[in-house]
């Protein structure tokens, strides 16, 4: 019984932190609105997949964990970074300029 507990517990652990590094997967892409009032960014996500993909570019709004990135922040920067996602809300948790 505690031996199959054990392996419960270990198979959950394992579970939480390959999600977590999903989660924190890297990012690329340029940033196209900064919007310090509402304390989150504009970034148009760099395709990944084959070159010549007639697949567009993913915009998406993320949430900045840091809020003294804003002052070193402008649109058009070529970022790399690293987001979180908690109840729904992206957030960037890492970011350098590349």
């Amino acid at each position: 019984m505690k031996t199959s507990r054990a392996i419960m517990f270990g198979i959950a652990a394992i579970t939480m932190i390959s999600t977590a590094a999903i989660a924190q997967q890297s990012h690329h892409g340029t940033i196209v609105q900064v919007e310090e009032a509402k304390g989150t960014i504009t970034v148009v996500e760099t395709p990944t997949g084959t070159t010549g993909s007639s697949a567009g570019s993913a915009t998406q709004e993320y949430r900045l964990q840091d809020g003294l990135l804003f002052n070193a922040l402008q649109v058009g920067d070529v970022v790399t970074f690293a987001v979180q996602e908690n109840d729904g809300v992206k957030t960037i948790t890492n970011l350098q300029e590349k």
